[in-house]
């Protein structure tokens, strides 16, 4: 969302910002007030906020910092503590929440013209905070963090000079007691618990009439798509203390549609503020004939409309926004699987499979654009469609990003603390609770992206808070579907459970349907540990600490009762052999990461419709540097677990059901396809001699799961063994091809379990990939692409020995020879195997800028792969 400008420019000057213009008619703007903070303990500083509020104060030898910042982050930028993130660092930062801490900066104002009106608006304060501007308070307690506070500040401004504004910050209570950004177990949590000025902070000018977060609701007459009711609305707030008259005029534009103008007179008393609408009903225009829709991105396009708004008094515009919107109906419907109500997603009328994971921001609660964008880029690589944001709400940016992407949005608070705890809450808090759901909702409200809302996570609200909640989402008009909470032990109608696990399972236990943790219903978070590979690991463990693994690794782990890699480690040394270094355990690591998750969610969207309806990975990414649940690592350095997750959720893809011996085929789109040919083959290991093969040719329907055939019990296996699947198109391309390793000697679960864990029986036997022979007959080309300051580097991998497969064979483009992996990146395909004979074209993208000016190189290493390295042209 925007707010158009007239009358004015801004520019910087000394650190203050300064708008300039015309005083015909009031300036229409919004400044984001950034630059030129200066942040301090409150303890020991004997000046209150009448004093330090005044232009002029002396803060020369307060820290300088820009906003957002957290306190914490705050300090580090300033050296206070340094490279938090390594080791136990964190350990030696003292507990900050002991004293409240000083925000405060001087800005220039516009100068005044008639109507003028000035606004103050806070995204994100936590937890409390008094706000102060040339020597008055403006709120003595502007308490939550999920919470916007906003203000009319014309009566205080000093229109044309500068201005002082000052924010005493009360940090929250360690714990999760307050209703603040909450850690639960993923990382430990931050000294200040997030203390500060974490969002933006604007200064907004505006003619008498203010005009806020403008929305359009848009409905289809399902099954039918040929046409849309689009509803426009946009609360308009007098900010004097005199009625105004106006015209406000909403513009939906988009090329080549027709463009939609409805406008209406509005009078309003004296500071009233009154929400406005056009519906179909009295304006025949929002009524569309053969809409553009928005669709998820497997699914077609994420088309967008423009909404412009605008108040207009006499001849001068008051105020005027726009914003983007997606003509789009998501619903829900319920099923029963295994005796329990679940429920499953439509979008336009066609059903969806949700797959993502639970995104976490970091843990200063600091990012920008480009790490922003990474973040939904590997989301859409991984073949994902959503992100859930528990409780890390407010990153709006993430939100815009999603729609344009064509990536969905699963949104709500979290769990495990005061969030959940309603029924013991305060007045305050229980304002503070609605309040920040109003903030939040509002915020989310118009953007195509959003799928559902969650109000609760493993426990629903109380009666009377749920209600509120409810009443609330009716005012704002929420259009999407809602959950009182995602957790069916704890409610069974939630519609959705979370049942773990929460620590590393074998791939067969999301196959069997005798599991709690098993793929059926729909769950909100389940998942596992996925240390990251050793390049990242060795980014924030130092040599003396990596092996053998200890209390850094432990303390990178999460909080009790996941503060032990060991849940992980015994089945890695169980299956794979014991590993004797962080290479080794590294290089075992990574082929655990591939198969786990490519079997999470090969039994998701192997199952889909028919007994599950979408899944959340638990997590998406990490807070800090961890060894425990990530697709990605910290430093977005893809991994196993990231490519087992990119083959599992291709949009073409044949599966190996580990449970049944089943081979499916899942399509992810609305796109059949027909005359395709399956086949399997196992192959023994080391002699790579073929033990079984059958091929099936079939079609495949639009957005299901086919079931192919079963491979038989065989005889005559060596103990490690290989299972090959591909899948070709009608004139013979390979579409998917899938390598899995498995064993004579089989996972088995045992019958004891917890909230967390299914303990094992057995382990696999995998240790036969040790006895494959070093293949050192692979060789690489590269060629590349540049274009706006981005590269594509095309990999030729050749596996030319006559009787060797490469095994898990790794390309990485690396900054300089014997350099680190070139980051952020994207390949088509990684982790790949090759018979002998064999040759496959990999295609890596990433910033030229990344490469820190030195050469790229091409680096290819596998299990039985010598690494070497070529250049790339």
């Amino acid at each position: 969302m925007s707010r158009s400008w007239t009358s004015f420019v801004c520019f910087v000057l000394g650190g203050a910002l300064v708008l300039a213009g015309s005083t015909a008619h009031a300036a229409v703007g919004s400044v984001e007030l950034s630059q030129g903070w200066r942040l301090r303990s409150a303890t020991g500083l004997a000046d209150t906020g009448a004093v330090v509020s005044r232009v002029g104060y002396s803060a020369s030898s307060w820290y300088p910092i820009t906003v957002p910042s957290t306190v914490l982050a705050g300090l580090e930028a300033n050296g206070v503590y340094s490279n938090l993130y390594f080791g136990l660092n964190l350990q030696t930062v003292p507990d900050l929440t002991t004293q409240s801490w000083w925000y405060r900066t001087e800005l220039t104002a516009p100068p005044a013209a008639a109507g003028q009106q000035y606004w103050l608006r806070f995204k994100g304060l936590s937890y409390r905070a008094q706000i102060w501007l040339n020597g008055t308070l403006l709120d003595g307690n502007a308490v939550g963090t999920l919470v916007a506070h906003e203000y009319n500040v014309t009566s205080l401004v000093v229109a044309g000079g500068v201005n002082a504004l000052a924010v005493l910050v009360t940090p929250p209570v360690h714990g999760c007691k307050d209703l603040a950004i909450c850690t639960v177990d993923w990382h430990p949590e931050a000294p200040d618990v997030n203390a500060g000025i974490w969002g933006k902070v604007l200064l907004d000018t505006t003619g008498p009439v203010d005009l806020r977060d403008p929305y359009v609701k848009t409905d289809l007459p399902l099954p039918a798509t040929n046409a849309a009711d689009l509803t426009v609305y946009v609360d308009a707030v007098n900010g004097t203390g005199a009625p105004v008259s106006g015209t406000l005029t909403a513009t939906i534009t988009k090329a080549g549609q027709t463009t939609i103008t409805v406008s209406q007179n509005v009078s309003l008393a004296a500071n009233e503020s009154r929400e406005v609408s056009f519906t179909p009903a009295a304006f025949g225009a929002l009524h569309v004939a053969s809409p553009v829709l928005w669709w998820p991105y497997q699914f077609g396009q994420p088309e967008q409309y423009q909404l412009s708004v605008a108040f207009t008094a006499g001849a001068a515009t008051s105020d005027a926004q726009t914003t983007r919107f997606g003509v789009r109906e998501f619903s829900d419907y319920r099923t029963t699987v295994n005796g329990v109500s679940f429920v499953g997603y439509k979008v336009n009328g066609q059903n969806i499979f949700y797959r993502g994971g639970g995104y976490v921001w970091d843990m200063l609660m600091r990012w920008d654009t480009a790490t922003n964008e990474t973040h939904m880029r590997y989301v859409k690589d991984m073949g994902l469609n959503i992100v859930r944001f528990e409780g890390t709400l407010g990153n709006e940016e993430l939100y815009d990003i999603a729609d344009r992407e064509g990536l969905m949005v699963m949104a709500g608070f979290v769990c495990c603390s005061v969030w959940a705890e309603d029924r013991n809450w305060t007045a305050e808090q229980t304002a503070v609770a609605n309040a920040s759901l109003l903030t939040q909702m509002r915020a989310l409200r118009a953007h195509p992206s959003a799928l559902v809302w969650n109000y609760g996570s493993d426990n629903p609200p109380g009666a009377a808070v749920l209600a509120q909640y409810k009443a609330t989402a009716a005012a704002l008009h929420w259009q999407n579907p809602v959950l009182d909470n995602v957790a069916t032990w704890s409610n069974a109608n939630a519609g959705v459970k979370m049942d773990g696990p929460y620590v590393w399972e074998p791939p067969v236990l999301f196959w069997d349907p005798a599991q709690a943790g098993s793929a059926f219903g729909t769950t909100a978070e389940e998942g596992m540990e996925a240390p990251p590979p050793l390049e990242s690991l060795q980014k924030f463990i130092g040599p003396a600490d990596l092996w053998p693994i200890g209390p850094v690794w432990s303390y990178h782990a999460g909080k009790r009762p996941f503060d032990t890699i060991s849940f992980y480690q015994t089945p890695l040394d169980r299956r794979y052999g014991t590993a004797t270094s962080a290479d080794d355990f590294s290089r075992k690591s990574e082929l655990q990461n591939y198969e786990s998750e490519r079997a999470f969610f090969e039994a998701w969207s192997g199952n889909q419709y028919t007994k599950t309806f979408g899944t959340i990975f638990w997590m998406q990414n990490n807070a800090w540097p961890s060894v425990h649940w990530s697709l990605y690592d910290y430093y977005f350095k893809p991994g196993g677990g990231y490519f087992g997750t990119k083959k599992a959720n291709e949009p073409l893809h044949v599966l190996y059901d580990y449970f049944t011996g089943n081979v499916k085929v899942v399509n992810s789109t609305l796109v059949p396809a027909s005359g395709m040919t399956a086949s399997v083959t196992v192959y023994n290991i080391p002699s790579l001699a073929p033990q079984y093969s059958t091929q099936a040719t079939l079609n495949v329907p639009a957005n299901a799961s086919t079931p192919v055939f079963t491979i038989p019990a065989l005889t005559g296996l060596s103990t490690t063994y290989f299972i090959r699947l591909q899948l070709k198109s009608s004139t013979g391309q390979v579409v998917s091809q899938n390598v899995y390793w498995y064993s004579t000697t089989k996972d088995a679960l045992s019958n004891h379990a917890n909230w967390y864990r299914t303990a094992i029986k057995t382990y696999a036997n995998l240790s036969g990939l040790s006895s494959l022979p070093a293949n050192g007959s692979v060789t690489a080309t590269a060629s590349r692409t540049l274009a706006a300051g981005q590269e594509a580097v095309a990999i030729t991998l050749r596996n030319t020995s006559t009787s060797n497969v490469a095994f898990f064979t790794r390309a990485e483009v690396t900054a300089g020879a014997g350099g680190q992996e070139v980051l952020p990146v994207t390949y088509t395909d990684n982790y790949v195997t090759l018979w002998p004979g064999e040759s496959t074209t990999l295609t890596a993208r990433y910033a030229t800028a990344n490469l820190g000016g030195l050469p790229a190189r091409v680096r290819v290493r596998g299990y039985n792969v010598p690494a070497f390295d070529i250049a790339v042209p």
